[in-house]
């Protein structure tokens, strides 16, 4: 297929698939996008194969953005697992902010999906997230941790969070609209506290 057809196919289904699974059109997806629904079936199969084409595709690309907005500044990002995870974070929220169509769609992929569909997602997430996450805590350092503490357990205790907060933005409204300083601050205290609860006295 012509590839900027081919695009204008996967970018309607982001649309339409960010109202839901079920409740997605295979037939509002070939009116945005300007083709014939033959087509669109020739080409993707059925309507769940065009899901997680468009799943593949979307998570690909935040996590080239992701990752390439990490290496950009990476001489400059502390070592330690606390500022590490929160830049990741930080990152990734502006990234939602700056196209919210896309990540509308991530979120409600996960929340809305069938049971075998999600089962099927949490496969391709689990490997995207490990393989990004491998360069991303490359150098880590866990001094400023309480010696008690496992870093293993920290580690996934903070994404926790991080995650949940994550779910919370995206089910907001109009995320191009909110106000960025305060969703930092906010987060930064999330963080604090952690920090304060794993984090050697002083740290």
């Amino acid at each position: 297929m012509d590839e900027e057809k081919r695009q204008r196919i996967i970018r309607a289904s982001i649309e339409e698939f960010g109202k839901g699974y079920a409740l997605a059109s295979t037939n509002e997806i070939v009116r945005k996008a300007g083709v014939s629904k033959g087509l669109l079936f020739h080409y993707f199969g059925s309507k769940k194969n065009l899901f997680f084409v468009a799943f593949r595709e979307a998570t690909a690309k935040l996590q080239e953005k992701l990752l390439a907005c990490y290496e950009a500044d990476k001489e400059n990002t502390p070592g330690d697992v606390f500022h590490r995870l929160t830049r990741l974070a930080l990152i990734k929220l502006k990234l939602f902010q700056d196209d919210p169509t896309l990540y509308q769609f991530l979120a409600v992929a996960i929340q809305d999906s069938p049971g075998d569909v999600k089962q099927e997602l949490q496969t391709l997430i689990d490997t995207a997230a490990e393989e990004g996450m491998g360069r991303i805590l490359d150098g880590i350092t866990f001094s400023d941790l309480r010696p008690d503490v496992d870093p293993v357990k920290a580690i996934k205790l903070i994404q926790l969070v991080m995650d949940g907060f994550q779910q919370d933005y995206l089910r907001r409204k109009d995320l191009a609209s909110l106000d960025w300083d305060e969703e930092v601050a906010e987060f930064t205290e999330y963080m604090d506290i952690l920090r304060k609860g794993l984090g050697k006295q002083g740290s």
